[in-house]
């Protein structure tokens, strides 16, 4: 009986010892991390987003903005707060705050960062193909104004890439829908289709393709003027493009007096 007592007790004791430690972690930040500096501190923040707490950083942040709306360095809190959004995923509220940033401290050198940053935080939501394809157009109409205001910034490449990008989303999506009419027997519709995204998707990667499959469609309408235009367009500029051998013979065939279809 006192041997299971001994048992009991100690495990009594361990888990007491358990409780205290989990109080201690708690009251540090968890991990056993103590923050030095104090609450409402921009270095408060700072520490927390070195370590990759982010949530901690984004409320230590707010907590310094709340506090000193005017200080100097409200302006990079702000911007920190919405990174750390960035880092956490909450693209959403990243892009307000980075608004927020560009409405509140307006001479910030900031604001461009700021505003390629808010963009990146439209184009991450951009889903597959499947998904709703809002946010694309909302990346783009976004990624146009700072190209605009910021013609010669330092983040243009990575804007023309990802504007190429969704680009190439927006033509897959809408080939889709190409593909359906093309079953469906409905050519005029496949044409009407594909005269829209060349006209409203000239960057996008995929426009050889698009033209390739709007010259071949011509011949199947029996309209050899369209589909030489197309494949002379193919030709002339896309010269790396699969399709420009085919298309280079077909059009050789058609100026030719050929009328049958490849």
């Amino acid at each position: 009986m006192t041997r299971n007592t001994g048992r009991r007790d100690g495990a009594v004791a361990l888990w007491l010892a358990t409780l205290v430690l989990a109080a201690v972690l708690g009251a540090t930040g968890g991990c056993g991390v103590h923050n030095p500096y104090g609450a409402g501190s921009y270095d408060r923040g700072i520490f927390w987003l070195e370590r990759g707490r982010y949530q901690e950083a984004a409320d230590a942040f707010e907590a310094f903005v709340r506090q000193n709306p005017t200080d100097s360095l409200a302006a990079a809190a702000q911007f920190q707060k919405a990174r750390a959004y960035m880092e956490l995923e909450e693209y959403p509220l990243a892009a307000v705050e980075f608004q927020i940033l560009a409405q509140d401290h307006p001479t910030s050198p900031l604001v461009e960062d700021a505003r390629f940053h808010e963009g990146e935080c439209y184009f991450f939501q951009v889903g597959r193909i499947e998904r709703d394809v809002t946010p694309a157009y909302e990346a783009r109409l976004h990624w146009l104004d700072f190209a605009r205001d910021y013609p010669d910034s330092r983040f243009m490449p990575q804007v023309r890439q990802s504007m190429q990008e969704i680009s190439d989303l927006l033509v897959r999506k809408r080939l889709r829908s190409v593909r359906l009419y093309d079953r469906l027997g409905h050519l005029d519709a496949v044409a009407l289709s594909l005269d829209r995204i060349l006209a409203d998707e000239p960057t996008s990667s995929l426009i050889d393709d698009v033209i390739w499959q709007r010259a071949r469609l011509a011949e199947r309408l029996e309209d050899p003027a369209t589909a030489i235009a197309m494949y002379q367009r193919l030709v002339a500029e896309y010269p790396d493009s699969d399709h420009r051998a085919d298309a280079s013979d077909a059009l050789a065939r058609l100026t030719a007096g050929g009328t049958e279809g490849s």
